[in-house]
């Protein structure tokens, strides 16, 4: 009798292992695509960034005017100008990255929840309480388009065109996560475990008249 609870205890242990290394597997899987994701955004606009003038003109045009005449009045040095410049053109460029990487891992994590929802077996009652907690998911990236909107305001002083740019996009990106989410994920979601509910009900009441 020892042995078999001996074995049986340890036989738990190893599931119990196996569990935490399933979890441990699953968490470095998540982190792996918002790392991936996070580099390729970052590679794609550094390449636009540094090989397509037009783009690096939005962030540097607001300033670009200003600069030769900004070093006249003030008597500077000519260099002073275009570092300036240049300096106020990265800093956009990277609050612009970082608000559309904010919003993206919204996104995901959102898709994330929702798809493990809808995969999820546990009772209808507590799948429908789940969703009402997860109403948060989406609206991140409405909370994260209203960051990026305030960020633009440290540049506005120096570059009022890519401040706009930055205020407009990560608003407008925002929106359409936000209603993407709602429309392709939480009202079909919503419909199934509403049907499965109906379902659940009829049956019990056929088996009452029964």
């Amino acid at each position: 009798m020892k042995k078999r609870r001996y074995i049986k205890q340890k036989i738990i242990q190893l599931f119990d292992r196996a569990e935490i290394m399933k979890k441990i597997l699953k968490w470095f899987g998540v982190a792996a695509v918002y790392i991936g994701v996070a580099l390729v955004v970052i590679l794609i606009m550094q390449y636009f960034y540094l090989s397509s003038d037009f783009f690096r003109s939005l962030f540097e045009g607001g300033t670009l005017q200003a600069a030769p005449a900004a070093e006249g009045a003030s008597g500077t040095a000519p260099g002073t100008g275009s570092n300036l410049t240049e300096t106020t053109a990265k800093l956009s460029f990277y609050i612009l990255i970082f608000v559309m990487l904010l919003q993206l891992f919204a996104f995901i994590t959102a898709l994330w929840v929702f798809l493990n929802l809808a995969k999820s077996r546990e009772p209808y009652e507590i799948r429908m309480k789940k969703m009402e907690n997860a109403d948060l998911f989406l609206d991140l990236p409405l909370y994260f388009g209203l960051f990026g909107t305030v960020s633009s305001f440290i540049v506005m002083s120096f570059n009022p065109q890519i401040s706009r740019l930055i205020a407009y996009s990560s608003t407008l990106v925002g929106i359409i996560f936000s209603v993407v989410l709602r429309v392709t994920l939480q009202y079909p979601i919503k419909q199934k475990l509403l049907g499965e509910r109906i379902k659940s009900d009829n049956f019990k009441l056929g088996d009452r008249e029964l």
